[in-house]
């Protein structure tokens, strides 16, 4: 079966031109002579090491996976050559096996011959996490999940992406993260998967931490950070030199560019590349991601349609491989109709609607989400990947703020339901280095309760109709869930949707026991 490969042109695609031209892919390593018996990993490494005696070993290990890709590539095999300069790529089959041209020019002589199938197929025509796949910058790397082959094969023929809706298998460990990354350029999982492989299931402050210096210690990164995208969403891990060094790692240069990127990422040093933080990412929040739209072309009577029968406000208008041209709203509608003139979508479309990319900062955008309404989002392509509205805004206040206003209503009904209890009582559940800052109900801790209650004579003396067993446990797990939301965390509480559920039902019982006094009342 037929595998697909990206290989790149060269650090300024020098080497781009040549291959098209010539039918041919390229690889670098100028200073390497003939490799055409020299195929196995251990053979290869040990000839770049002696080749290459300044660079590290984790660049000559790159450096080995890459040329043995090279030289192994099979004919037949699908190549992906993104175009550097250009917002397009070059699909062809291989056609023949490593030749080692001596009397090329240094950098143009371990090639591949190539029968190219299309030369300009667009980049927004290929979905993201495939397009993502393809942004490796290593030379070689092969682009394996997500049905990548097919997809590549259907665009070759002149077809349109697919796309995967799959579940991509995750490494069992981060061991095998970093063997996956060394063996193929790069490893797609989702960020759910990601922080899961150091056994974690939401993104705090502290995990956040965590999973970025595990993966500079293993000399990796995600791309996009897996903060700037929904849980599931994919991120595409790769080595540090491949995400920040400007050249591809072809040669002694981008080795040395490799080495110092990393060991300047390890010591917290800024390259200019993005770097992690704790700010509430677009991409992060659930909006609508797949988009109904429309085309310049289609009748407005079209748009009305579809606006109506999905509640929409607004309508994307797209181009080709959906990107994005304009929008249609109600108001547009209305302008063109009362305005007489001709009833069209280019009539009644504006066409530079506000756009954000998933990566920008929520808090940066709100204004222009209060002021229209909503905001479109696209990709780095132009293409329109999902809309944030108002109303996204609204559910998302209302899961990040119910628990605290339900966690506050339960504490202020145990103060309340404990006020039986004498000081000493209070203080019984201490130790004695906390008991002695105990004044009153309003000194406890919401964790203090289950251990104030767990005690015959004070269960008696509240009377409450429940088992205490019960209630106990009720309240270790609501404190347990206060606790965790005392923390940053990327992610809305529906995580916790159990913990959030045994709140609700932990205020019902308490507002049994402990009723709000009438206006009014004796």
């Amino acid at each position: 079966m037929a595998r697909a490969w990206t290989v790149r042109g060269g650090k300024q695609g020098e080497r781009e031109q040549a291959a098209l031209d010539e039918g041919l892919v390229v690889a670098g390593w100028e200073s390497l002579g003939d490799l055409s018996d020299c195929s196995a990993l251990e053979e290869l490494g040990e000839l770049l090491r002696r080749t290459y005696p300044e660079e590290a070993p984790r660049t000559v290990r790159s450096w080995t996976h890459q040329l043995r890709r090279f030289l192994t590539m099979e004919t037949g095999d699908f190549v992906v050559m993104p175009r550097k300069f250009r917002s397009v790529i070059a699909i062809g089959r291989l056609n023949g096996p490593y030749e080692y041209r001596g009397e090329n020019p240094p950098g143009f002589r371990h090639v591949r011959r190539v029968t190219w199938e299309r030369r300009d197929v667009e980049r927004a025509a290929v979905k993201g996490d495939l397009r993502d796949s393809m942004g490796s910058l290593l030379t070689i790397s092969e682009l394996s999940r997500g049905d990548a082959v097919r997809r590549v094969a259907t665009l070759a023929a002149g077809g349109v992406d697919p796309g995967y809706r799959g579940y991509i298998e995750p490494p069992d460990g981060p061991a095998e993260l970093e063997s996956d990354v060394e063996e193929a350029g790069s490893r797609q999982l989702t960020a759910r998967d990601l922080i899961g492989l150091w056994g974690w299931s939401r993104r705090t402050a502290d995990v956040i931490d965590l999973v970025d210096r595990e993966l500079v210690a293993r000399g990796l990164r995600a791309d996009p950070h897996f903060t700037d995208v929904r849980m599931d969403g994919i991120v595409t891990v790769s080595a540090v030199a491949a995400a920040t060094a400007e050249a591809d790692v072809t040669g002694p240069d981008s080795g040395r560019a490799y080495q110092d990127a990393y060991q300047d990422t390890a010591a917290g040093v800024d390259d200019g590349s993005d770097q992690a933080d704790l700010a509430w990412r677009i991409g992060s929040l659930p909006f609508v991601r797949d988009v109904v739209s429309i085309e310049e072309q289609a009748p407005l009577s079209r748009a009305v349609t579809r606006m109506i029968q999905g509640d929409f406000s607004q309508l994307p208008v797209v181009g080709p491989h959906d990107r994005l041209i304009g929008v249609v709203t109600w108001e547009g509608i209305a302008r063109a109709q009362l305005g007489r003139r001709e009833a069209t979508i280019a009539e009644a479309m504006h066409r530079h609607p506000r756009t954000a990319r998933e990566s920008e900062e929520l808090f940066g955008r709100i204004g222009d989400v209060q002021h229209r309404g909503f905001l479109i989002i696209v990709d780095a392509e132009g293409v329109v990947v999902g809309i944030l509205t108002a109303s996204d805004l609204a559910a998302q206040l209302k899961l990040r703020v119910e628990p605290f206003t339900l966690l506050e209503e339960v504490e202020r009904r145990l103060r309340r339901a404990v006020g039986c209890f004498t000081v000493e009582e209070l203080r019984a559940s201490h130790k004695p280095h906390m008991a002695a800052k105990i004044h009153s109900a309003a000194d406890l801790t919401l964790g203090a309760y289950r251990f104030l209650i767990d005690d015959d004579a004070r269960w008696a003396k509240l009377a409450w109709p429940y088992e205490r067993e019960d209630i106990v446990d009720r309240l270790k797990t609501v404190s347990a869930y206060r606790n965790a939301l005392a923390h940053w965390d990327v992610d809305a509480p529906e995580q916790d949707a159990p913990a959030l559920d045994a709140t609700r039902q932990l205020l019902k019982l308490l507002q049994v026991i402990d009723r709000d006094p009438v206006p009014g009342g004796a």
